[in-house]
This record gives C-alpha cells, structure tokens and sequence, in this order.
C-alpha cells in the first residue's frame, strides 16, 4: 500500500493520464473509504479524505464486479420439478388432476365429505408449510444469527426494501427498523422498571454455584423442557463464566433464566445446604437479575432467539405463583408476540434455513404455546394461542447428540424414545387438542381421533421407554394422566348444556377418568426416583379431576367407585402432609382459599358418605386424620358471621334433600358453603389450575366463572335423574 506524502516540500508524483472513460466514471462515484465512512467525497485522484488519512484512494470502478447469483440451467430446473412432483405423489396427490383442472381442483367434493381428524403418523407429518414467496424476507434470513434478526412481515421488509432505494446506497440501508432503534425505551418501564442503581453483575452466582446450577438444569429441568440445544449452550456458559463481565447481553438473559429454573427445581432444603440461602431468597435475587438482563437485552424489541428462550425459561420459573397468574398471562403474551414477529409461527423450512435452526425455532415454539395455554389455564382466561394458526412442525425426535450448529443436513429421526420423548408427547396431545375445538365434529368423530392419538402414542413411544429409568417413568405416567384428561375434553360439561340426562354408563366413565387421573398424579408424587421433577409434578396438579370427583361423591357416597376414591385421597391429603410440609410452595398454598375451598368440599363429601352409612344401618365410619385436620382448619378460617350456621363445617349440616320428584338434588345448603371457592374475595395472588397440558377454545371454557358456577348451590345445572346424581355434573 503507498502513502501520499502531505509535506509539500516532497514534490508529489507526476498524475497520469486517466482514459476518457475512466476520468467519466470517477466523476460519478465516490471513492471507496468515502462511502464506507459515509462522508461526502470530492471525486478527486485522490481525493481529500483520503489525503488526509494518508491512505490510498480507490476507485469502486477498479474493484471486481459483484459475483452475480447464477441462474439455474433448465435442464437442471426441469430436473428439481420432477424430483419434487415424485414427492408429491408419494404423500397422496394427483399431479395430473392438478395440472388439468388448476389448483382449486377437488375443494367442492371435499367439503361434503365428513368431517374428521387427523392423526399424523410421525411428529414431522401436519400442515405443509407456505413457502415464503417474497425475496426480501427469504434475503433477510439467509446471514442472520440467532435465526431472524428482523420481523418476517413482507409488507414491512417490502417498505424497507423501497425506501432504501438502490442496494449500493449503505446510508438508506433498513431505514424503518433504524429509525426504531433510535427511538428511547421508555414504554419498557411498565413491564420491566429498572432499579435505580443495580449492578447485574452483583447478582450472578459465583462460579462454583454458577456450575451446580447449570448441572441442576441438564439434569431436572433440561430433559422435561428441551428449549435449546444443551452441548452448544453449555459452551456458552462456560465461556460467559470466564468472563462475567463482559458477557452479551443475550446470553446474560438466558443465565438467568437457567438460574430461575434451576433454584425452581431445587428442594427447600437443599438451597439451605448447597447455597446457605432460602428457596425464596433466590428466587427473588435471580427473578430481579432476569428481569433486569430482559430489559437492558431490549427484550420488547429484540428478534434474538437466546434472549426469547431466556425470558420463556423465567416464565416458566414463575408458575409456582410467585407472580400472579393474571399478571404472568399478561408477561406470557409478549412472548408469543415476538414469537410471531420473529415468524416462529411458521416452520423454518420456509425460510430456508439450517436444520438446527429450524429445529431450535420448533422447539422454543411448541414450549411458548405450552406455556401461554398453561398460564392462561392457570389465569381462568382460557386457552388464547390456540385461536392463532401456525405451521411450525413438532419439533423432531433426535437426540441432541445428533445435532450441531453448522449440520448441512436434516438430523433422522429415531424410532423409539429419545430425550425428546417427554416433550414430544405434550406436543402431540396440544396438536389434537386444537382440533378438538371443532364444535361442529360429532362425539364420536372426537372419541375416535383420541384413541388413535393414544394408539400412536403407545406405538411411537411409551412401548420403547424403560420404566427403571426415571425420565421414562415420568414419562409413562404423563402419558397416562394426559390422555385420561384429553379424552374428558369433549364431554365438558357447558357442551351438555341441553342433555337433560346422563347416564350411569356415562357418569361412571367419567367417574373413571378423574380417579385415572389422580392416581397416576399419586404415583408421580410418591415415587422417589421422580423427586428430581417434582417441580414439573406440583404445577401441574389434576385439579378438575380432583373437584370433579369430590362434587359428585357427595351423592354417589358408597360402591366400588367411592371406595376407591376415598382411598386416594386419603393417600394424596396425608402423602402432601408427610412430604411437604415444610416445603415454601406447601407453606406458601396451605391457607389459600383454593385450599380451603378444596378442604371444604371434601369434609362436605365425607359428611354425605357418614349419613349414607347410618342411613343404611352400617358400621360408624372412622374419621380419617386429614377430614379431622381439614374440619380443625376451616373451623379456624371461617369468618364470624356464619358461625352457628346450618352449613358450618364439623357440626350437623343438612344433608341432600331426597324428596325432589327427580331424585337427589343439591337440597337446602347455605350459600357460604361455597364461598372459599369465590376468587372474588381471595388472595389476588391465587390463581388455579385448570387442565394442564390440554386446551379449550372460547366455548370450552374452564376459567374461574365456570367453577364458581359449579360450586353454587342454586346452579340450575344440578337437577337429578332420578339416580342420585346431578345431571350435568360433567366436567373436563
């Protein structure tokens, strides 16, 4: 490289004479440093910027031209189409009626046919999805880290496209996303206020702590979540660990959220031993370093993957009600909107991207719509994303042995149980769920697409899984308590609305499914190997199945049924007693009013089921120790003015009337029998759990109205059918 000298006592060299063409050209364009610092150029041989940098002056006019994309041959085009057509044909479609008669060909003799459900054969099979046809979007993804750096909306990537004018002119280079950037944050306050004076780094562990919290995720958290590939990400944190003070501001969000999920996972006792702090002690540190890292990541703005997966592991550290479940259904929202401005609704192989970003893109997907139905369960909101459409694929059975970063190929996938199994499972029951919504598909439609998902969940997975290993375990079990519980889906009870009969038949299955479901719940909260997921157990407990059983043991007080019923919640009331009782989530839950709403109906039951008995000249129950426990508990919560009362717990109460035309009704009882189930007046901070892992549509509600319904005694809903049972007394 030669320098042009500044001094003027050097003469310079002698100029050359430039060719008439090249003198024209230089005339029109700037230099090259010019337009790489953006500053205005004299157009001069050399010009003088570049004099005063002391550096020589190209010309753009003497760089190589640009490699230009070079078309494909039409042998070679013809040669795709064909490949592609055989495909086709392998999935089922007529090539030659499509060419014949348009694209449009078959849609009236379809829709005639009868409805039904799909069941897709593999986790790959459903919706196809749309290639994306515009150029601007498929030229955004093609270098882009972390997936997307921009949203994916072809009417906004147009725009920009248009303002920016000529691809050489680097000033006008996406101009509207710019201009955003340059807009202050302020509105980020609302949702993430940021601390006077907090230095995030004062708020990671140390190094040592920092490592037992990564190992406490790969071994409890990581196998029931899969949001990201554990090896690539566990290099990252190795590397951010040497180094916390300048960590990226992405990464610095996802650690975390790893922390927030790790402590969640940690027993009581154990943060006490291996950190010398309480459970909740640092739950709050690290929910206010997550928080904290979100907003200076500019999490409301950003399209970066790692600062998504970050903010959805905080999400989910939090559902053991340490925010608000209304207020977390609000913060779980703003994940699923940048889930949809990052295009994650739509499968990655529209977008031509690698196969490990389209499968990272797949697996943070399915978890935000697990998550977002789950807190919108939790909220009584009812399900919300599943109204949304998307053709992201589930994510792919491999394991994460069998990807890496630059893999050219896509992974295949395993026949039998993988590390994606438990995850894989969810999935499928979510898929059937949304189709389920259908209100138009007849009962047996939907009764038949149930046992074929379980049919296909048996044959693809659970027949490959070891029980002796606890991650299959938990697995089995999950399994059986989902499909117990999707198979309920149907038969809620506000879609009976004009039977005014149900069945013995039909109460009885019923009856089934909700002691299904609480005993597969026991066994995951008895057995000891599964102590390590008992954070995934106790969020998410069967409580309609538990309601359910207890509304209508209240009539149905004696037979096999009963008994059993009895004998499990026996077991589960003194297991939880024994188990975790010292526990913050048991102390934390212990006296809120959907505990004693619970307890209540329970002594309610057990008070019916002893007048059977004396009714039936049979033995004097023996109380069991958790209805005394219960009995002492309500007794001491009940407020002033209902005491002496008809309905008051441990004395007398009234039971059934059993002189209705109709059979037993609901019978005189006091209104405040019921009033521990009224959100209304509780805890704000409560919320209750409503079917997790199962979705319902906007007529499928099972928020806090419909159990506050259920519960009142003048709800027109309980009317006998001369079998000693409410009517309508069905549930999910």
């Amino acid at each position: 490289m030669t320098f042009h000298a500044a001094n003027p006592a050097v003469s310079p060299p002698l100029p050359t004479p430039d060719r008439p063409e090249e003198s024209q050209n230089r005339k029109r364009h700037p230099c090259v440093l010019c337009q790489q610092r953006k500053v205005k150029c004299d157009r001069s041989d050399p010009c003088a910027n570049c004099v005063k940098a002391r550096v020589e002056c190209v010309s753009p006019t003497t760089l190589p031209p640009r490699r230009r994309k070079k078309r494909f041959p039409e042998a070679e085009l013809l040669a795709r189409l064909r490949k592609y057509e055989d495909h086709l044909r392998s999935y089922g479609a007529d090539i030659d009626a499509i060419n014949a008669d348009g694209p449009n060909a078959g849609l009236q003799s379809a829709s005639t046919t009868t409805p039904t459900i799909k069941i897709s054969t593999s986790p790959l099979d459903g919706t196809t999805p749309e290639p994306i046809k515009s150029l601007s979007i498929r030229k955004s993804l093609q270098n882009v880290e972390n997936n997307l750096s921009r949203g994916l909306n072809q009417e906004f990537r147009d725009a920009e496209e248009l303002l920016q004018g000529s691809s050489e002119d680097e000033m006008f280079e996406n101009p509207i996303s710019r201009t955003y950037d340059g807009i202050d944050e302020y509105g980020s306050d609302i949702v993430f206020p940021s601390p006077a004076s907090e230095d995030l780094r004062d708020l990671h562990p140390s190094t040592v702590h920092i490592f037992r919290l990564w190992q406490k995720f790969l071994d409890s958290v990581n196998p029931l979540v899969k949001i990201f590939h554990a090896p690539t990400v566990q290099q990252q944190v190795l590397d951010a660990t040497a180094d916390l003070d300048n960590v990226s501001k992405e990464m610095e969000t996802l650690m975390f959220g790893i922390y927030s999920m790790a402590i969640s996972s940690f027993a009581d006792y154990e943060c006490l031993q291996i950190f010398g702090e309480s459970k909740a002690t640092l739950l709050k540190r690290y929910h206010s370093g997550a928080r904290l890292a979100c907003q200076r990541a500019g999490l409301l703005r950003s399209s970066d993957l790692t600062t998504l997966q970050g903010y959805v592991l905080y999400l989910m550290s939090c559902l053991n009600f340490t925010i608000d479940p209304r207020s977390l259904f609000c913060l779980t929202g703003i994940a699923v909107r940048i889930a949809q401005r990052m295009g994650l609704t739509c499968d990655g192989t529209a977008y031509g991207l690698s196969p490990f970003q389209v499968e990272m893109r797949r697996r943070l997907w399915w978890q935000i719509l697990l998550l977002d139905t789950r807190v919108a369960e939790l909220s009584g909101a009812g399900s919300t994303v599943l109204n949304h459409n998307w053709t992201t694929k589930l994510p792919s059975n491999v394991n994460d042995s069998d990807l890496f970063p630059d893999m050219r190929d896509t992974p295949q996938e395993h026949p039998g149980a993988t590390e994606m199994v438990f995850v894989l499972h969810r999935c499928e029951v979510a898929n059937l769920a949304k189709q389920l919504q259908d209100k138009d598909l007849p009962l047996v439609v939907k009764d038949e697409a149930i046992t074929a998902l379980e049919n296909k969940l048996e044959k693809t997975y659970v027949q490959y899984c070891d029980q002796s290993i606890p991650f299959h375990l938990v697995t089995v079990l999950m399994v059986k308590l989902a499909t117990a519980k999707v198979r309920m889906l149907p038969r809620h009870p506000q879609l009976m609305a004009n039977i005014s009969q149900v069945g013995t038949e039909e109460r009885d299955y019923l009856f089934r499914l909700s002691l299904s479901c609480l005993e597969n719940h026991n066994k995951l909260m008895a057995l000891p190997s599964l102590e390590k997921f008992m954070w995934f157990v106790l969020t998410n407990s069967p409580m309609p199945a538990m309601v359910h059983l207890l509304c209508v043991m209240r009539y149905q007080t004696t037979g096999e049924l009963a008994d059993r019923a009895w004998e499990l919640f026996e077991w589960r009331f003194e297991n939880q007693n024994r188990k975790f009782k010292e526990s913050q989530f048991w102390r934390r839950n212990k006296d809120s009013l959907i505990h004693l709403a619970i307890a209540n109906l329970t002594v309610k039951a057990w008070e019916a089921r002893e007048k059977a008995f004396v009714a039936m000249q049979q033995p004097i129950l023996v109380t069991p120790n958790f209805i005394k426990q219960q009995q002492q508990q309500l007794a001491a919560k009940r407020p002033p003015k209902l005491t002496g009362t008809g309905s008051s717990v441990g004395t007398e109460a009234t039971p059934p009337s059993t002189t209705t035309t109709t059979g037993i009704g609901m019978g005189e009882q006091s209104a405040g029998s019921y009033q521990w189930f009224n959100p209304a007046a509780g805890d704000p901070n409560q919320g209750f759990d409503v079917m997790p892992g199962v979705m319902t549509s906007d007529n499928q509600q099972m928020g806090w109205d419909f159990w506050t319904d259920l519960m009142e005694p003048t709800n027109p809903m309980y009317f006998g059918d001369g079998a000693g049972v409410p009517a309508q007394q069905t549930y999910l």
